[in-house]
């Protein structure tokens, strides 16, 4: 029997034409003057839209411009920010979520800010798409508290309150018993798989990531085939000290590897990569309790090659470090001090990006500073690293920090404060 809309629980809660100029709505709905619509899934030429950027949660954003010189718009919010999503178009579109739950979406484009639909009370955190508009999702009935479904092929994958992956369809669902955290993010590896923490444990008891609840397994999942692929255990005290792992082609072979930061009391954090079957590939250095925030792998080396973007210690060293994966060895090779991209206790793992944000044809890493009141473009050099500009978010950081590519190729990227949010588009 089909699923009712309320079943799948993927109701598109609004959504605004990317080209019309929708006025400002009442509080009761959505963009007065913008197409709005409920389907039980996105078009499958949608473009999804995520805190982390990408299905992968490789926090990188395609595209090129001018950041750098660009002038802030300041979206008129009402409440305090805690959540962006970012949409492009030939403008830029964001979704503000504020403390409340509730969000709104606003249009930046030729300096100015539009508010254009307002969504009520959304899922957090939250997820989206664009067609010729922009759509939220809500999470089903039975999903997790901390987490999103994520859209596939034909369907959805989610954690539910158990703790099982659930795929469904139109014509059912399938449970996947991985015990994952309630806060667990699966990703997308490629082909139909996606990868997401399971076997939920309290052995370690840090609490940094929102709870003392933490994965020690690894699971890849086939929604085409609808079966776990490969499951990955660590042995204790040990355990995966994230909300998702994150896929990304770390030694530029042309296929994807999964990187993780595995963590225990005694030896503390440290960056390990397996291969998308699950074998460990290689794991970094430790530097005694403490976490690692693995952040994005993008072509930071000066010769262009790839490399991983982490910060050793966001909440006590607030050092950024770069790795590179060569010979089967996960070798740093650079680092730089005061950067802070987590606050302690936070589920917003999404306090950084990369892109090429100054059009010079290399890629920065923008994170916020040790104050977190500025966020700064990071860039590799032949010697290490260094900062190269800065953006001022006249406020402490209190999102995560977007980024979107536009239909022209160029770039926007925005934060918001408790004040606001800041939008710069290049």
């Amino acid at each position: 029997m089909p699923l009712s809309r309320r079943d799948l629980g993927v109701a598109v809660l609004s959504a605004v034409g990317l080209a019309g100029c929708a006025t400002r709505s009442p509080s009761t709905g959505t963009a007065s003057s913008a197409p709005t619509g409920r389907a039980l899934l996105p078009p499958s030429t949608a473009t999804d839209a995520f805190t982390h950027l990408r299905a992968s949660g490789n926090r990188v954003v395609a595209g090129t411009g001018d950041v750098a010189d660009a002038a802030p718009t300041v979206l008129d919010v009402d409440g305090r920010p805690t959540w962006l999503l970012a949409f492009g178009g030939m403008d830029s579109y964001w979704t503000v979520v504020t403390a409340d739950g509730t969000a709104a979406t606003h249009r930046v484009g030729s300096g100015t800010a539009t508010r254009v639909a307002d969504h009520g009370r959304v899922t957090v955190p939250p997820s989206g798409y664009r067609t010729d508009r922009v759509g939220l999702l809500t999470a089903p009935v039975d999903c997790a508290a901390h987490t999103h479904p994520v859209v596939t092929d034909d369907g959805l994958l989610y954690v539910s309150g158990n703790g099982d992956a659930v795929i469904r369809r139109d014509d059912g669902r399938t449970r996947l018993d991985v015990a994952a955290p309630s806060d667990a993010r699966p990703i997308r590896v490629g082909d139909g798989r996606y990868a997401l923490y399971g076997g939920r444990t309290d052995r370690y008891r840090h609490g940094a990531l929102g709870d003392r609840i933490e994965g020690s397994e690894l699971a890849v999942v086939d929604v085409s085939d609808e079966r776990l692929v490969t499951t990955t255990t660590l042995d204790a005290p040990a355990v995966f000290e994230g909300l998702s792992p994150l896929a990304a082609d770390v030694d530029g072979d042309g296929d994807d590897e999964l990187v993780t930061t595995v963590a225990d009391a005694r030896s503390g954090a440290r960056i390990r990569v397996y291969d998308a079957a699950g074998d460990e590939l290689a794991t970094g250095p430790v530097y005694g309790p403490g976490w690692r925030h693995q952040l994005c792998v993008a072509p930071f080396a000066p010769d262009g090659a790839p490399e991983l973007a982490v910060v050793r210690k966001p909440h006590v060293d607030r050092t950024l470090e770069y790795y590179r994966l060569v010979d089967g060895e996960l070798r740093v090779t650079a680092t730089t001090e005061g950067y802070a991209t987590h606050t302690y206790g936070s589920r917003n793992l999404d306090g950084g990006l990369a892109a090429d944000l100054d059009a010079d044809g290399r890629t920065e890493l923008l994170v916020p500073t040790t104050d977190r009141r500025t966020l700064e473009a990071v860039r590799r050099t032949a010697d290490g690293a260094a900062a190269a500009w800065s953006l001022s978010l006249g406020g402490s950081l209190a999102t995560n920090v977007g980024g979107v590519a536009l239909d022209d190729g160029g770039v926007a990227v925005g934060a918001g404060t408790p004040d606001g949010v800041r939008v710069w588009q290049g």
